[in-house]
């Protein structure tokens, strides 16, 4: 499992951070907590303007994240952000 940032591409937003597989799921994880199925549900301006990074923190990150995942993913917004089809829009101005 690695840690994955996604960024809105114009602004550099960061729009969730969480662990997942890899640059897929995570995208998939945002989405899902955005409220729409998966990554293939969000508008195409949208999906074509992420940016996913995966980050390194130079420590062993499976003991960091032990108990956190559940199926195979966790995230959480950052800084109390909710992304939603209104500043998902907005975001893509």
């Amino acid at each position: 499992m690695s840690v994955f940032q996604i960024r809105q591409g114009g602004t550099g937003a960061i729009l969730w951070t969480g662990a997942a597989a890899n640059e897929i799921q995570a995208i998939d994880a945002m989405a899902h907590d955005a409220g729409y199925h998966g990554h293939s549900d969000l508008p195409e301006n949208i999906r074509h303007g992420l940016r996913v990074e995966a980050l390194s923190f130079g420590t062993a990150r499976e003991q960091a994240s032990v108990g956190r995942m559940q199926g195979g993913r966790s995230g959480q917004f950052v800084m109390g952000t909710a992304i939603n089809d209104r500043n998902l829009g907005r975001a893509a101005n």
